[in-house]
C-alpha cells in the first residue's frame, strides 16, 4: 500500500508540471461564466447544473481521457519505462497508480468547477441556498464520470497509439454518450439486464437529473423531464452499476498494460 501510494505520488507530481494539466483546469471558468452572461437571474442549482452536466459531460469526460492518455503513454514517448520498472515497482501496480492520479484529477476539477460556480453566484447575488447538498452532488458526479472514462480508456490503452487517436476516441466517447442520454430507447428502459443499464454516460443522467434543476427548463426539456421521473436511479445503485463497470475495465487495463511490450 506504501508503494502504491508513493507512486500515486510521483505520478501526480509529473502531470502537475505538464502545460497540460494547467490549461485543463482553466476550462472549468469556460461554462459557468458563458451562463453567467447568458442567463441573468440564475440560482445556485442552475449553475450546479451547469457544472456537473456542461462543464463535467462535455468537457471533463474528454480531458480525462487525454490526460489519462498522457499518462499511461509519457514512459513510452520517452523511453524511460525499463528505468522505472529497476526500481521494485510492477507494471501493474504503474497501472493502479495512473488509473488513482485520474481519480484525483476528475474530482479536482470537477470541485474547482464547483468553487467557480458558487464564486460566481455570490458576485451576482444568487442564493446560495443548498450549497453543501450541492457540493455532495457535485463530488459524487467527480467519482462517476471518472467510473465513466474508464471504458473509453480501457480502448485507448489496448489500441495502445497516438495521442491524436486517443482525442479522436475521447471525443467520439462523449459525443455518442451525450446523444445517447437524450434518446427515450436508452433511458426509458426499465433496469435489468438489458445493454441500456450498463451505458455509463445514461446511466449517470438517469441519477444526475432528478436533482436537475426545473426553473430554467423549456416547455420541450420539461416535458422530455416528466416523461423521464419514473426511470430515476438511486445513488446507491448508480455507484454500484458505476463501480463495477471501473473495476472490470481497470482489471482489464491492468492485463493489457503489463501485456505490452517494453
Amino acid at each position: 500500500m506504501r508503494a502504491l501510494l508513493k507512486l500515486i505520488l510521483c505520478e501526480f507530481q509529473k502531470i502537475k508540471r505538464k502545460k497540460l494539466f494547467r490549461i485543463a483546469f482553466l476550462t472549468t471558468f469556460i461554462m459557468p461564466v458563458f451562463y453567467a452572461m447568458l442567463l441573468k437571474g440564475g440560482n445556485l442549482d442552475d449553475m450546479m447544473s451547469v457544472v456537473r452536466e456542461e462543464n463535467g459531460f462535455m468537457l471533463l469526460l474528454p480531458l480525462s481521457v487525454i490526460v489519462a492518455a498522457n499518462l499511461f503513454f509519457e514512459e513510452h514517448d520517452c523511453d524511460t519505462l525499463k528505468n522505472l520498472l529497476s526500481v521494485p515497482v510492477s507494471k501493474g501496480q504503474l497501472a493502479m497508480a495512473k488509473m488513482l492520479v485520474l481519480l484525483l484529477f476528475d474530482v479536482g476539477y470537477i470541485l474547482t468547477g464547483y468553487a467557480v460556480g458558487v464564486s460566481i453566484s455570490i458576485v451576482t447575488g444568487a442564493s446560495m441556498d443548498g450549497w453543501g447538498r450541492q457540493l455532495l452532488l457535485t463530488f459524487c458526479t467527480g467519482i462517476l464520470l471518472w467510473a465513466a472514462a474508464m471504458p473509453c480508456l480501457l480502448l485507448v490503452v489496448w489500441c495502445n497509439k497516438s495521442y491524436i487517436i486517443s482525442v479522436i476516441i475521447a471525443f467520439a466517447y462523449m459525443v455518442i454518450g451525450y446523444l445517447l442520454h437524450i434518446s427515450d430507447k436508452i433511458v426509458m428502459v426499465p433496469l435489468g439486464l438489458n445493454i441500456q443499464t450498463f451505458l455509463p454516460i445514461p446511466v449517470i443522467f438517469r441519477w444526475l437529473y432528478q436533482y436537475h434543476s426545473t426553473g430554467a427548463m423549456g416547455e420541450e426539456f420539461l416535458a422530455f423531464y416528466t416523461r423521464f421521473q419514473p426511470y430515476f436511479i438511486s445513488t446507491p445503485v448508480v455507484f454500484a452499476i458505476m463501480m463495477g463497470e471501473a473495476m472490470v475495465c481497470m482489471a482489464l487495463m491492468v492485463r493489457i498494460y503489463q501485456g505490452q511490450k517494453i
